[in-house]
């Protein structure tokens, strides 16, 4: 219904929009408006085209009021249809949103379910690792104190044995304490003898150590003896070797001294004719300084000022060589390399 009205309704707009002007021209100029304004709701008459071209202005603009109410009329009901229509779409769109979040809430507790299954299992999983490994583990222990048991009972056996073995002794210690008086217990008996072995002990390592340490003197002492006496001749002999060494040695620092007074002699003599050709190279270097046209660096070195004085004295030859050749008349004399 709505694709079949709505070409009609922009066909009846475009047809008044179309002849408004003149209307408006025309019910102006007749006076009418006013009446227009006030008049009741149109009614729908059935006017025929060749009708409407023949009526008055005024029935044609009544004629388009009426056609554009009923634009206007169609229009708000199809906006209700619309808005109808709209509404139908926004409770669809709102029951499947909250169909799709109870969805997603859904898969999300889904989701964390699984999550917590999985640590469960993982944690089930390791607890029954854990438990096999306690199980292991207290097995070996459980094997290990039961060697050790064995180990024990052994040891219990040989530990009856020695204490049968000393009760012997016990009786014998009960028998010497009770002929002998000055003893009144067995712990007195058995200090007393500890203390007795304790001193021979010590007093034998005393005696070996004394007799070792006699021995070790007495070779020391020959060692010594025999020692001294040979130092003794051995300084004897360094004594004269070291007084000819020393008589030898006197007469070379002699000749070494006057090796040295000759080379300082030498190296002053060289120094003052080093300091002459430097004075004399300075000299001409400032003279060849002064009277040049051309500037030079102040050299402080005497081989550049040697260079400078021989760069002069080279200029100073073929400025003389140029001039002559000039006044004979012939080619200038090139400097050679």
């Amino acid at each position: 219904m709505a694709t079949i009205v709505v070409p009609q309704v922009a066909t009846l707009a475009s047809s008044i929009v179309g002849g408004g002007a003149t209307t408006t021209t025309t019910i102006a100029s007749t006076g009418i408006v006013g009446e227009l304004e006030t008049t009741s709701p149109i009614v729908d008459i059935p006017v025929g085209p060749g009708q409407l071209d023949k009526a008055l202005p005024a029935t044609r603009l009544l004629e388009k009021r009426r056609l554009m109410y009923l634009v206007h009329d169609e229009l708000e009901r199809q906006k209700v249809e619309c808005a109808l229509k709209e509404e139908v779409l926004q409770k669809r769109e709102d029951a499947l949103r909250d169909r799709d979040l109870h969805l997603q809430e859904s898969l999300i507790g889904f989701s964390k379910f699984l999550q917590e299954n999985a640590i469960k299992k993982k944690r089930a999983e390791k607890k029954s690792v854990d438990e096999i490994h306690m199980r292991m583990e207290k097995e070996v222990e459980i094997e290990h104190l039961e060697i050790n048991l064995e180990k024990l009972k052994d040891l219990r056996g040989v530990t009856l044995a020695h204490l049968d073995r000393l009760m012997l002794y016990q009786k014998y210690l009960e028998s010497v304490v009770e002929a002998a008086p000055a003893y009144h217990e067995i712990n007195d008996l058995l200090l007393r003898h500890a203390t007795l072995a304790a001193s021979h002990l010590d007093l034998k390592k005393h005696v070996e150590v004394c007799g070792d340490q006699i021995e070790i003197l007495r070779t020391e002492l020959q060692k010594y003896t025999k020692s001294t006496m040979n130092e003794i001749l051995t300084l004897h002999n360094d004594v004269s070797v070291t007084k000819q060494a020393f008589e030898k040695k006197k007469m070379e620092t002699e000749e070494l001294q006057l090796q040295i007074d000759s080379v300082l002699h030498l190296a002053a003599a060289k120094t003052l004719a080093r300091s002459q050709i430097c004075m004399a190279a300075e000299n001409l270097f400032h003279r060849i300084d002064k009277v040049s046209i051309i500037s030079r660096p102040p050299y402080d070195n005497p081989l550049k000022q040697l260079d400078s004085i021989g760069d002069y004295v080279t200029d100073l030859n073929y400025i003389q060589k140029a001039f002559k050749a000039t006044l004979t008349k012939k080619e200038p004399l090139l400097p050679k390399d």
